[in-house]
């Protein structure tokens, strides 16, 4: 209602034009007086409003301040995207409150209006924002649930270390009496003289050669299994290159004999990793490839190096071979004896060493193959 004594402006009608003249004059307060001076205001009545609105306001907008530090602060908190809705959210409710209190001397209502409506679409989006992620919100663990995993993880660690350390103590007895006997009968073996046994005895005598001699590599593998778990080796850089030339030296004898290809690839040129261990790992797999061949291909062996998404150094090794049926051996492929197909060099050892060489230097190995056509080993570096 237009105050006494002050000029009817005419109002647009249309609603294009209304929307216009609102814009034009969003910061013309010529149209209404201040709030002071529409209705009957005593000073208690004014300021109790104005120091409410001014207070929420000031509350409104520290909120947000905290909110941002954190965020900035603690990178892991969850739905950040939801707590910058929510800021938004206060900073424009605090607006509107403040805007509410400065209408006392100026009367911008339309400015007031405008931010109500910002207010109202960000409060929209807020709750369906809110609405969008209450299931994750609501399956999130509390506080007494993670102490009681963390609990629970606590005393599970602690039994496994306990098995771990009876399980080594009796690996190191078992070994050492094992030993001790293996080592009696190879002595014992070792004062027969075979021309003076007859054919029969012969026969047995060198069948217990033999369950000696394999006996004492039972324990030379046991014993360098063991010796890997335990023993700490400091990694080095090493250039795949360099590993490589050695390993083929060794190899060289069974590379030609069975005219076989190496084909090489090392994108990533070096890797922090032992020596030792590569040299092994190395031979392992290259002598697999040429032991389990196939007979009607030529070998063709390719190794290649790279680094993954994450930044980890990979080495892969494939080849044409017999390959492995993972349906048949994928849980028990790296298996300490376990072997896949026939061969009179076939130990099962070459994949156990591999798999624990890796694993002791936080690394990772993984296997793909079809049967037939050839295997694929995968070693990811820590």
């Amino acid at each position: 209602m237009p105050i006494s004594g002050k000029a009817t402006t005419a109002m647009p009608v249309g609603l294009g034009a209304q929307i216009s003249d609102f814009f034009s004059k969003l910061l013309n307060t010529a149209d209404w007086p201040p709030r002071w001076h529409c209705g009957t205001w005593t000073d208690f009545h004014g300021w109790l409003y104005i120091l409410s609105d001014v207070t929420i306001w000031a509350s409104y907008f520290a909120i947000p301040v905290f909110l941002i530090r954190m965020l900035t602060k603690r990178t892991d908190i969850p739905f950040p995207k939801m707590i910058w809705i929510f800021i938004a959210f206060i900073v424009l409710c605090g607006t509107t409150h403040l805007v509410d209190a400065i209408i006392f001397w100026w009367p911008a209502y339309r400015l007031s209006a405008l931010i109500r409506f910002f207010t109202a679409v960000v409060s929209a989006v807020a709750v369906y924002a809110l609405y969008r992620v209450m299931p994750l919100i609501l399956s999130l663990r509390t506080i007494n649930e993670l102490e009681r995993e963390i609990k629970e993880r606590k005393q599970a660690e602690e039994k496994l270390s306990q098995s771990h350390q009876q399980l080594k103590a009796f690996t190191h007895i078992l070994s050492h009496n094992i030993r001790n006997h293996s080592s009696n009968i190879s002595l014992l073996t070792s004062l027969v003289e075979p021309e003076q046994l007859d054919e029969s005895n012969a026969e047995l005598f060198d069948k217990i050669t033999k369950v000696s001699r394999n006996l004492n590599h039972t324990l030379d593998d046991l014993a360098q299994a063991i010796r890997i778990r335990e023993t700490y080796i400091a990694p080095e850089s090493l250039s795949f290159d360099d590993v490589l030339n050695k390993v083929l030296e060794v190899l060289e004898p069974e590379i030609q004999g069975t005219d076989a290809k190496v084909n090489l690839n090392f994108k990533a040129d070096s890797v922090l990793f032992p020596r030792l261990y590569m040299e092994s790992i190395l031979l392992n797999l290259l002598s697999n490839a040429i032991k389990y061949r196939n007979e009607d291909k030529i070998p063709d062996i390719s190794l290649s190096t790279f680094k993954d998404d994450a930044g980890h150094v990979v080495l892969e090794c494939s080849d044409n071979g017999l390959g492995i049926d993972l349906n048949l051996h994928s849980k028990k492929i790296f298996g300490l004896y376990k072997t896949f197909h026939v061969h009179k060099e076939a130990h099962g050892v070459g994949l156990f060493l591999i798999k624990t060489q890796v694993e002791s230097q936080g690394g990772t190995i993984s296997v793909e193959s079809i049967e037939g056509e050839g295997t694929t080993f995968r070693i990811v570096f820590a």
